[in-house]
């Protein structure tokens, strides 16, 4: 079969879509290149951020803050959601549909249903099999299925469980057996099959084909060393799509990885495939965005990490990655600076001690001091997330953040 895997526009509708704001959707990429690598199904790559139609580009957009300019432009997004027949909806169907495929893959996160809706209207009137996949889809398939009308979803985990139904669909065998799918019987009804087994090692699956994407209109590169999080955040569905263990990968796959990516950034020729684009098209080639979701979950696998980068000259990329709080320790901080990590996230989430035990965060205010102390003595700069507006939360639990940061 034909598959084609769409990220559906987001930040493009508020028309951000300089490069510098974007990152490839690294997701797809694994999903398209364990497809392809069953030998059975050929894969194409779809990135509604990266469609832009003359309306919807902002000249002065590389100058201003994203965070205004999005802010600014809610209405005109509020417009193209009612307007079925924009032209960038009618594009992103015309690349499509220049793959001649069997069937498209749509990513969902919450916040693009309804472009995710309004495309799945346009690909099933012309007949295409639509599947979800990605976080809201593993959290309410039988929602999703009936909101945007696609035929299935997939959730968690996807490579396996899309290779499968594609493989059933092409013998025509019974989706009842396919693990982690939802999907519509012949007469309607919405059938949601049980979870599959989590893969037991994630070296199995293939490096990413990052061939199939043009990289130059994305900064930088993107890199998973692990699926997963052991925390208990409540506000936080890792563990409903990667389960409740972090699944980590072996260094040396890392490395391996790296390595051609090294390889491509100086010669761009890094065996990923043809029409990668020559290094000085591709802005931020030395910049890696690690998008695990707590890059130091393990200390021990981390400092073996960030040594083998050392050794092998992979320092030559800037880092970038989430971490917590409470991982964090002066000799690690300072082997993390040496790899070249020059920015990470934190979730601090609150600085109300009430809010963080209801959000099981299981960190202090203490915790999160000391991390970006040592991070601004490494000189390692730090960014933190905060959410305003928890259940129950009162002005003086706000205040309490405010003090905080």
């Amino acid at each position: 079969m034909k598959l084609v895997l769409v990220r559906p526009p987001f930040y493009s509708l508020f028309g951000v879509t300089t490069p510098k704001m974007k990152t490839y959707p690294l997701n797809l990429l694994y999903l398209a290149t364990y497809a392809q690598n069953s030998g059975k199904h050929s894969t194409a790559i779809v990135d509604g951020e990266c469609v832009t139609v003359p309306e919807l580009v902002c000249p002065d957009a590389t100058n201003e803050d994203p965070e205004i300019l999005m802010n600014r432009s809610i209405p005109k997004m509020i417009e193209l959601l009612d307007n079925p027949g924009h032209s960038i909806w009618v594009e992103i169907e015309k690349l499509i549909l220049a793959h001649q495929p069997d069937i498209v893959g749509i990513s969902c996160f919450s916040g693009a249903m309804d472009t995710v809706k309004l495309l799945t209207g346009r690909l099933k009137l012309k007949g295409l099999p639509v599947i979800l996949g990605g976080s809201h889809p593993s959290v309410l398939p039988e929602q999703s299925l009936k909101y945007t009308g696609a035929d299935f979803a997939v959730s968690g985990e996807g490579e396996v469980a899309l290779v499968e139904l594609m493989d059933s669909l092409a013998a025509g065998r019974d989706l009842s057996m396919v693990n982690s799918l939802s999907w519509r019987t012949g007469n309607g009804e919405i059938r949601v099959n049980p979870r599959g087994a989590l893969a037991p090692d994630i070296d199995l699956l293939p490096i990413p084909d990052r061939s199939l994407i043009d990289r130059s209109q994305y900064f930088g590169e993107v890199l998973m060393t692990g699926r997963g999080c052991p925390f208990n955040c409540a506000y936080c569905a890792s563990r409903n799509i990667w389960g409740k263990k972090a699944r980590l990968r072996s260094v040396s796959s890392i490395i391996e990885e790296l390595d051609l990516l090294r390889k491509d950034a100086f010669e761009g020729t890094s065996g990923f495939g043809e029409g990668t684009g020559a290094p000085e098209e591709r802005p931020g080639r030395f910049v890696v965005k690690v998008v695990d979701d707590t890059f130091t979950v393990v200390r021990k696998r981390t400092m073996e990490l960030l040594e083998q980068i050392i050794k092998n000259g992979l320092n030559c990329f800037e880092f970038t990655g989430g971490v917590r709080a409470d991982t964090l320790d002066e000799a690690l901080v300072m082997k993390m600076k040496e790899a070249n990590f020059q920015r990470v996230t934190l979730g601090v989430e609150s600085g109300s001690p009430r809010i963080l035990e209801m959000i099981r965060k299981g960190e202090t205010n203490e915790d999160v001091k000391r991390a970006f102390g040592l991070l601004k003595k490494a000189g390692i700069r730090a960014h933190a997330f905060f959410m305003i507006g928890l259940p129950d939360e009162p002005p003086g639990d706000i205040e309490l953040s405010k003090r905080l940061i």
